[in-house]
């Protein structure tokens, strides 16, 4: 990426009106990119800098931006303000709320409504780029190159076959449905999607289910919501191989970004 090296303040003199604007607080330092409180003229935003790790996990944000948009335009996100992938950086409103917490997820109202907005997601126009998490390990393995590594991928392989029956219609999916990315505010909503792309949508769930651990109980009503419906067994058996995949993908990003 351009932005080795470059700071908050050299990043906002190239985002045209905002070589003014003030750096409150640091929101996030991760592997692949940091993210910044901004306030410029009375307004709060939030600035996002790639770091080189961004594209050695395989980042996709042209497909990113068209997604970002697309949700936004869907009420389901924050629209971007400015987002130029070649340069890494991505500017967006400040939206004012909380991210949630595990804690969050324990109650089954909650989950109703999160079931709700993640069918309102899937049901919209694909569009962007497939997203093959299959593809994402085998690449997290190979960069790895240990036998710990291969053990694991070898997991996830046989997983993702016993899923090729059956497989649900391709949907717009999140992909990294962890708490820290569902925005409570004046309505429900979704951020950082530098994971989505066109794919499974149990998969989508299975994230949230794996993620945080979540007990069956509150992975039935997570699936009953969304369908609006009785899960049959099938259905629920795709949620399970969809976590048990899931978790060899984690184990996978969890070495790699040691």
């Amino acid at each position: 990426m351009n932005t080795t090296g470059r700071s908050p303040g050299q990043a906002l003199a190239n985002i045209p009106g905002f070589a003014d604007a003030r750096i409150e607080a640091r929101l996030s330092d991760g592997p692949t990119n940091a993210s910044y409180q901004l306030e410029l003229s009375g307004r709060r935003y939030v600035l996002r800098i790639d770091k080189p790790e961004a594209a050695g996990l395989g980042l996709d944000r042209v497909n990113e931006k068209l997604i970002a948009e697309a949700a936004s335009t869907a009420g389901l996100s924050p629209a971007p303000l400015y987002f130029e992938p070649a340069e890494g950086l991505y500017l967006r409103e400040f939206q004012e709320g909380r991210n949630w917490t595990p804690s969050d997820l324990e109650n089954p109202e909650n989950m109703t409504r999160l079931a709700r907005l993640l069918r309102t997601l899937h049901s919209l126009e694909p569009v962007g780029a497939v997203f093959d998490p299959l593809a994402a390990a085998r690449r997290y393995a190979a960069q790895l190159d240990t036998a710990q590594a291969r053990l694991i991928l070898d997991r996830a392989e046989k997983q993702v076959k016993k899923l090729a029956a059956g497989s649900p219609r391709p949907a717009l999916c999140h992909n990294d449905l962890v708490c820290q990315n569902v925005l409570e505010g004046e309505r429900l909503m979704l951020i950082d999607w530098e994971y989505a792309g066109i794919g499974d949508p149990f998969f989508d769930l299975a994230v949230l289910v794996q993620h945080h651990g979540l007990d069956e109980p509150l992975a039935r009503c997570l699936l009953e919501n969304y369908l609006e419906r009785t899960v049959n067994s099938g259905e629920f058996e795709r949620l399970s191989q969809q976590c048990g995949f899931y978790q060899c993908l984690l184990q996978l990003w969890n070495l790699r970004t040691v």
